[in-house]
């Protein structure tokens, strides 16, 4: 049984990233240093470390996480009707959005939504290029090149 190939961007995402951890450690140990070089007293060194860990825990519990990305079908306009599949505090949910710009980089691509349904809001989400397959890297990179970036 062939696969066949689809013209839709239809792609899982995993939810871990080996690149996004590096990047976070990386500006970890960068605030560590300048902070060991600041020669703080203790009780500073405390408060850094417990506002650190405050806003850490928050973005890591608040903030969805994409599992799926689709792209409408083709005889509708690219920018409207996405299905983004979302790992929230509720569960896995199943979201509408409007894409609104795609920024290309090296290591990762960044889309810019605005949610339509469960309620609207806007929302960026960074995919890195290890939580994705090649194909869907070149795929997802290739829209990337279509879709204009608007600006503000």
């Amino acid at each position: 049984m062939t696969k066949t190939a689809t013209l839709r961007i239809d792609t899982p995402i995993t939810p871990s990233s080996r690149l996004r951890l590096l990047l976070h450690i990386s500006l970890a140990s960068a605030l560590i240093l300048l902070a060991w070089l600041a020669s703080l007293a203790l009780w500073q060194y405390v408060l850094i470390l417990i506002i650190s860990v405050a806003v850490v825990s928050y973005l890591a519990l608040s903030r969805p996480m994409l599992l799926h990305l689709t792209q409408p079908p083709l005889s509708q306009r690219i920018d409207r009707n996405w299905q983004l599949l979302m790992r929230t505090g509720r569960g896995d949910e199943l979201w509408q959005a409007g894409l609104v710009a795609v920024h290309p980089y090296h290591w990762l691509i960044s889309f810019e939504f605005i949610i339509m349904e469960p309620y609207q809001r806007a929302l960026s989400v960074t995919i890195f290029r290890d939580q994705v397959s090649a194909e869907q890297w070149r795929e997802l990179n290739i829209l990337a090149n279509v879709i204009p970036v608007k600006s503000t």
